[in-house]
């Protein structure tokens, strides 16, 4: 009877780590997954980013060799071998190599060094090896996690076959063993697949909510938060800041003579064309409906003035097939301000100048870019 309870304390025990770890699995992956889409991992460069993973990865490990599961009979096994798989998968063997040696020195420093500690460390050295050539194998990402996980579960087990003698309890704790790698291995894939399709959610989201359908330009949303940043940006640095407002010559006509779908093509191509005239940092943005902006920082009126011609003639000298075997010609105005921050003006004023400068254009015969007037009716 008392064996029985024993046993069943055991099992209990056992189910207990087993959550406790996969608790902290799943933690873990969630709350380095934010980490690293915060910190815009993507961007960084390629030593610097799988250096990143590594140290998170392995800091991982480390955690998770701190709850181990308990088998009895002082057998006692962890699951730091998921984190070291995802740093091979994510960084290669890079990041491989800088998780392992920090469970590695970590199991040193914390844990007296014995015959089993040296023999575990050899299988950690063994399974990075192995995951990194797993990692730039051409695999599929399902096969590449597969093939991770048996590589450690081989590893492993025939190094308990070594250390653990007794050929029934060596496969009992293998099998074990087995068990939670492949569980751990199942649900780190189950929740980072997760995890990417709810980033290309958000991005796809994100970028219908800022993002003009059409153009693929920056939508009239996006441009009030651009100017807004660029605007205080301007004002803390002391730098000259233009604005282009832009709009296509008698478009209504296009849709009226030969249907929307040619003038969606004309505001496709022009968007295009903005994006070849303008310099690298200026925000590109449509508006609504045939008008489209550039913000220009750091740029004055002179610059301003050369970049709008630019356009201009971009836009004038271009062909725009519509359909098959029609051709049109067309045209822009563009109004353009400066604010030189000599004088102080309101985000809504810099925005009316750029207006008016556009309306002028207009009413001066089209095709040409005005400078704005400021609010007094005389040239900025």
């Amino acid at each position: 009877m008392i064996i029985f309870m024993e046993r069943n304390l055991l099992r209990l025990m056992v189910l207990k780590d087993f959550f406790t770890n996969f608790s902290i699995l799943c933690t873990g992956i969630f709350l380095i997954h934010q980490y690293l889409y915060r910190v815009k991992v993507s961007t960084m460069t390629g030593t610097k980013k799988r250096i990143l993973i590594g140290g998170l990865q392995g800091g991982f490990g480390v955690v998770l060799m701190q709850f181990g599961i308990q088998l009895g009979g002082g057998v006692l096994i962890d699951l730091r071998s998921i984190p070291m798989m995802t740093a091979a998968y994510l960084g290669g063997w890079v990041s491989s190599f800088v998780a392992t040696s920090i469970i590695i020195i970590t199991r040193l420093v914390l844990y007296p060094v014995s015959h089993s500690s040296l023999i575990n460390i050899i299988v950690l050295m063994l399974s990075a090896i192995a995951f990194s050539f797993i990692s730039h194998s051409g695999l599929e990402k399902k096969e590449k996690w597969m093939y991770m996980a048996v590589s450690f579960v081989a590893i492993i087990g025939v190094f308990i076959h070594f250390v653990i003698p007794d050929f029934n309890k060596a496969f009992i704790i293998f099998i074990q063993y087995a068990i939670a790698v492949a569980c751990g291995t199942f649900v780190t894939y189950l929740v980072k697949s997760h995890l990417r399709r709810s980033d290309e959610d958000y991005t796809r989201l994100k970028e219908r909510a800022e993002k003009d359908f059409l153009t693929g330009l920056n939508n009239v949303r996006l441009f009030h938060q651009s100017l807004d940043t660029a605007f205080i940006k301007a004002k803390q640095h002391r730098e000259e800041l233009s604005l282009l407002y832009i709009d296509i010559d008698h478009f209504k006509r296009i849709n009226d003579t030969y249907g929307h779908p040619a003038g969606d093509k004309v505001l496709k191509k022009i968007g295009h064309i903005l994006l070849l005239s303008c310099r690298s940092v200026d925000t590109i943005s449509r508006n609504g409906g045939e008008e489209f902006s550039v913000i220009m920082p750091a740029c004055n009126s002179s610059d301003a003035a050369a970049i709008a011609e630019r356009i201009r003639k971009n836009i004038e000298q271009s062909v725009f097939s519509i359909n098959e075997g029609i051709e049109l010609k067309v045209t822009v105005s563009i109004g353009y301000a400066t604010d030189s921050q000599k004088t102080k003006i309101s985000i809504q004023q810099f925005i009316k100048q750029a207006d008016e400068g556009l309306y002028k254009a207009k009413q001066s015969g089209r095709n040409q870019i005005r400078f704005a007037p400021d609010l007094e009716g005389h040239a900025v």
